[in-house]
């Protein structure tokens, strides 16, 4: 999909996740071309400190428990990044496109072997899913690990309707853990990487472990598609996801890489 332009006056592309439960759809940033090899925005930590629990929050509260993590009173170092990019490059001209209704999980539910800041280890949901069960979902439990930019769908807390693509919908896409798996969100037009050789983050806490805090993320073209996980201060490439909204109707195209689908930007849309 082509859809706006950036601050250089720049196209942007970005490939098709999947459908929103607000009947939006869900993008994938792919850079300024089809055949891009640095498909992100930047490189970034997921935070700059990686000691206690909370910092695989994409906001996150105090210390203490999961209840207190999930107050969600202060940024990621990731969303910073990500939001500061919004405003710069989408938010004057292709906000009004942008549903603000979509959710992003950052699951911090479950975690198997009980919560804690000791010296013990404990998994988050996501972890679960994938790897001891190998199953996906696209649900998203606890109203604190919704994030939204309208508090009628989740909990309200996104300056900017953006944040990044889950491990649960890498997995859904082919994606395995710790297994090389190169598919759509890997590819270029041009059949490489999309990032090259830089790895790129995800919204998805992954463990606990020790006194360091993991979050999933995608490796490039040393380990193709695999999906793994790191301590959060790890530096990665930030790929961010928007959702369009559902009245969003597109001109041209067949979403070919040389056709991309363009979207109808009309400036009195009301939805």
């Amino acid at each position: 999909v082509k859809f706006g332009k950036n601050a250089s006056n720049q196209d942007l592309y970005w490939r098709i996740i999947r459908t929103n439960s607000d009947g939006g759809v869900r993008l994938l940033y792919h850079g300024t071309s089809t055949t891009t090899t640095d498909a992100y925005i930047g490189i970034s930590a997921f935070n700059t400190t990686y000691n206690n629990p909370m910092y695989v929050g994409y906001m996150y509260g105090t210390s203490g428990s999961l209840v207190n993590n999930r107050t969600n009173a202060t940024n990621s170092t990731i969303k910073g990044v990500i939001d500061t990019w919004y405003k710069n490059n989408l938010n004057t001209n292709y906000g009004k496109y942008i549903s603000t209704t979509a959710v992003y999980c950052n699951d911090r539910s479950n975690p198997a072997g009980g919560y804690n800041t000791g010296n013990t280890s404990f998994y988050y949901g996501a972890y679960t899913r994938l790897i001891a069960n190998k199953t996906p979902s696209y649900d998203c439990a606890t109203a604190e690990d919704k994030f939204t930019a309208d508090s009628s769908t989740g909990n309200g807390k996104l300056t900017y309707p953006i944040a990044l693509m889950t491990a649960d919908e890498v997995s859904f896409a082919g994606g395995l853990y710790g297994t090389n798996a190169p598919t759509w969100y890997y590819y270029n037009s041009a059949n490489g990487s999309s990032t090259g050789s830089t790895y790129w983050l995800l919204l998805s806490p992954s463990y606990w472990y020790g006194s360091y805090a993991y979050v999933f993320h995608v490796r490039g073209s040393s380990h193709p598609g695999n999906v793994n996980d790191s301590s959060v201060i790890a530096a990665y490439g930030v790929r961010p996801v928007i959702s369009l909204k559902s009245c969003i109707k597109y001109s041209t195209g067949n979403g070919a890489p040389e056709t991309p689908y363009e979207i109808v930007l009309d400036p009195n849309i009301s939805c």
